[in-house]
């Protein structure tokens, strides 16, 4: 048994003569945009729209005026990102059920020196955006709307996530079958000069995409084969090309200006968006009801809108047989199913014991696979797989 944590690559995927182009959901359907810009990674799109924002021309500017507010549960990436593009960060409250809480922006962003709000839509959840948006309009403030983890989402009430912001930034990889990719809309950020990523990097992403599929689909031939290849390649290929990463903790001055590659486009146009939207929600679902009465999810029953990025539970070792998130987490990659431990640290500037709720989160938020490319046998050998690990505890 085999359960990655991010969709595969199916290779009949790539050929166009078996996979005409599909309809695209938004923000897909702007790629073509003068709005949009591609980037390797989402963060360059972060870096280059904040710059822009905080450099007025002909404008001297200080720095302790370049105040941005960010949420306290954060990657780090993306505060370095915003931190290289000259800003001063003030961290906001988040709650324990990963909502950001807006009498905490309000209080902050009357400060002096704010310029802007920057929101994280958490694992597909829509944050309150419009309530935002007003706090930010009173302010006369700019309002960045990250949405790295919140590939088509929308609201409620049906409003996309990223289209009140006055930018946005999508990571694709993480929910489509990409090597990698970052999209940016922001109407009035100059498009960026970026540089093509090495095409043998690209086509090690790709290779491991499908060999993951073929994995997931066989688990001991395409194990086999992806051991195989990996050592192959560490002995040759990865020796003499650069690999650019995807998914790294910290930011790299190589990544700011790196582009999309052609792989990209292509593989986007021929995915049913449609069916990825339906297919997370319903394996969410089908998910957290086999957990019910065993761990807490967080998001659960899922809104109208969201596309969960994957199902987030909770790890309290108190509760769970003296198992706390490394160890089970362990015993899951053991069994087959690739959990993440997400988000265990955050920016060093960003003081632990003043947000509590934030090093809760840290502590005991795992991350349960329920993407498009599993079905409902392989939701049933993840929710099998921790009910397992949970039942032999220590």
């Amino acid at each position: 048994m085999f359960i990655p944590s991010l969709p595969t690559l199916n290779p009949l995927q790539l050929l166009p003569a078996l996979n005409p182009p599909r309809p695209a959901l938004f923000p897909l359907d702007r790629l073509d945009s003068p709005a949009a810009q591609r980037f390797y990674l989402a963060r360059a799109g972060v870096y280059h729209t904040l710059r822009h924002w905080l450099s007025a021309p002909g404008e001297k500017i200080a720095q302790s005026n370049n105040i941005v507010l960010m949420p306290a549960y954060h990657h780090g990436v993306e505060v370095e990102a915003v931190r290289a593009a000259g800003a001063n960060i003030v961290f906001y409250r988040v709650d324990s059920d990963m909502r950001i809480d807006l009498d905490d922006i309000a209080c902050k962003a009357a400060q002096p020196g704010v310029r802007v709000v920057y929101v994280t839509h958490f694992v597909g959840f829509a944050q309150p955006i419009a309530e935002v948006r007003k706090i930010a309009q009173a302010h006369n403030l700019r309002l960045f709307e990250d949405c790295a983890l919140a590939l088509f989402s929308s609201s409620p009430e049906g409003v996309p996530l990223g289209s009140l912001g006055d930018a946005s930034c999508y990571c694709l990889y993480k929910t489509l079958p990409v090597p990698h990719g970052g999209l940016l809309l922001a109407p009035d950020v100059p498009q960026a000069t970026v540089t093509s990523p090495p095409l043998l990097s690209t086509l090690h992403h790709v290779a491991g995409l499908i060999l993951t599929h073929l994995e997931l689909h066989s688990a001991s031939l395409g194990g086999a084969v992806r051991r195989a290849a990996r050592a192959t390649s560490q002995a040759t290929v990865d020796k003499a090309v650069t690999t650019v990463q995807t998914g790294t903790m910290h930011i790299a001055e190589y990544d700011l200006d790196l582009g999309a590659s052609r792989w990209v486009a292509p593989i986007l146009a021929r995915t049913d968006t449609e069916m990825v939207v339906a297919r997370r929600r319903h394996n969410f679902s089908r998910l957290a009801e086999a957990l019910d009465g065993i761990l807490p999810v967080v998001g659960a029953p899922l809104l109208p809108g969201v596309c969960p990025l994957f199902l987030p539970v909770r790890i309290d070792s108190t509760r769970h047989h003296g198992l706390d998130k490394p160890a089970l987490m362990q015993r899951l990659h053991a069994a087959g199913i690739d959990a993440i431990d997400f988000w265990c640290s955050g920016d060093p500037a960003c003081d632990p014991h003043e947000f509590p709720e934030v090093t809760q989160l840290r502590h005991e938020i795992l991350e349960l696979p329920c993407h498009q490319s599993l079905d409902d046998d392989d939701i049933d050998q993840v929710a099998h797989a921790m009910k397992q690990v949970l039942r032999n505890g220590r």
